[in-house]
């Protein structure tokens, strides 16, 4: 296995850890802009504690709403859209009949 794949293999092996501490890292991110202001803010949210990590919560939510939307929207087929044996059509003929047909020459 390549090194990668031993780093990946570790990765998914320790997934809880992980999870654990990446989320310890997002609330001391959050706690350290309600502790320290940033001094430049452009709009009058920028100013509120933690907007950042509400607005970035909310824009991720938004994304994973509207692609499964479009997804269910445009993407979606029903569970026998490519199934031509159960019914037949006149381009391939009834599954059946083509046994029994002679074949080309």
């Amino acid at each position: 296995m390549t090194p990668l794949g031993r780093f990946l293999e570790a990765m998914v092996n320790r997934s809880k850890l992980l999870s654990r501490v990446m989320l310890g890292i997002m609330a001391a991110l959050v706690i350290a802009d309600i502790l320290i202001p940033s001094g430049y803010d452009r709009f009058f949210w920028e100013s509120l504690s933690g907007a950042g990590a509400v607005y970035g919560i909310f824009s991720c939510w938004l994304i994973v709403v509207v692609s499964k939307f479009l997804g269910s929207k445009f993407l979606h087929r029903k569970e026998d859209y490519f199934d031509n044996e159960a019914k037949p059509n006149n381009l391939i003929g009834d599954p059946a009949n083509r046994e029994k047909a002679a074949p080309h020459d």
